[in-house]
């Protein structure tokens, strides 16, 4: 035991091999990541963002946010979907490249004619018939969805839902190099949107967000995996239809895979 402390004193002595030391004890403490070290690190990026924050010149992106107002001067939420067709289509007016809705529309639309009617009462079977064979609002929106540019936003899930008997779209990925997948943000389950409304879209992304241990979002992932998919996000999907490519790809290699 002493002729061990004696060899590792003399060790230490060497400056090479006291920083190799050194290295290596930073090392597994940085893979360790207690919480103290944690702690410190994002405090120390929150204080550099308020000593110099980063420029965010002028984008051409608009947000179009359902707010209180909106809500005063539409109705509550949500609004039959006729209504968002309506907004669709106001957008599509103004040339807007793209459109993208980090709203996920995974239920029927209950103010369509033929779901409202179930709860309507003292109407005569002509009326009831009538309004059954209406459109949907799902397939109004689904047409004014198929008219432009529009990315559907889908949200990672723990909680299994039973599958789709359709088979839906997916943003294929070329892959360069290793197998990402395990060093990706990963969701056992996506939930999604209705099939009409999938099929129509020229995009689909998630906008799930991970928080950091404190509640606050520092990191935004850009892509994702479910299962055994890599999936996009909504804002990489959406760069994605902006700029006509048929597919995504991850910087890691050439293993291309197609959908």
């Amino acid at each position: 035991m002493k002729n061990i402390l004696v060899w590792l004193a003399r060790a230490l002595v060497s400056r090479r091999t006291f920083g190799l030391f050194l290295l290596a004890g930073l090392l597994v403490l940085r893979v360790w990541d207690p919480f103290p070290l944690e702690e410190l690190r994002l405090r120390s990026f929150d204080i550099y963002q308020h000593i110099s924050p980063r420029e965010s010149p002028d984008r051409p992106v608009v947000i179009v946010d359902i707010d209180e107002e909106s809500v005063a001067a539409l109705g509550q939420w949500p609004w039959p979907r006729t209504v968002l067709a309506d907004l669709l289509n106001r957008l599509y007016d103004m040339q807007i490249a793209a459109i993208a809705f980090d709203v996920i529309f995974s239920e029927p639309d209950r103010s369509s004619p033929g779901e409202a009617v179930k709860h309507f009462r003292n109407l005569d079977e002509d009326t009831v018939e009538r309004l059954i064979h209406l459109p949907s609002n799902d397939d109004l929106f689904a047409q004014a969805i198929g008219r432009g540019k529009v990315v559907l936003g889908r949200s990672g899930t723990y909680a299994a839902k039973a599958p789709s008997r359709e088979q839906l779209p997916e943003t294929g990925f070329a892959v360069l190099g290793p197998d990402p997948t395990p060093y990706l943000v990963a969701f056992p389950h996506l939930l999604r949107n209705l099939p009409s409304l999938e099929q129509a879209a020229a995009g689909r992304g998630l906008f799930s967000i991970g928080t950091e241990r404190d509640g606050m979002v520092r990191r935004v992932p850009i892509v994702m995996k479910s299962g055994d998919r890599i999936v996009p996000s909504l804002v990489l999907e959406l760069l994605r239809v902006v700029t006509g490519s048929s597919g995504s790809r991850c910087c890691w290699g050439a293993t291309p895979s197609r959908d």
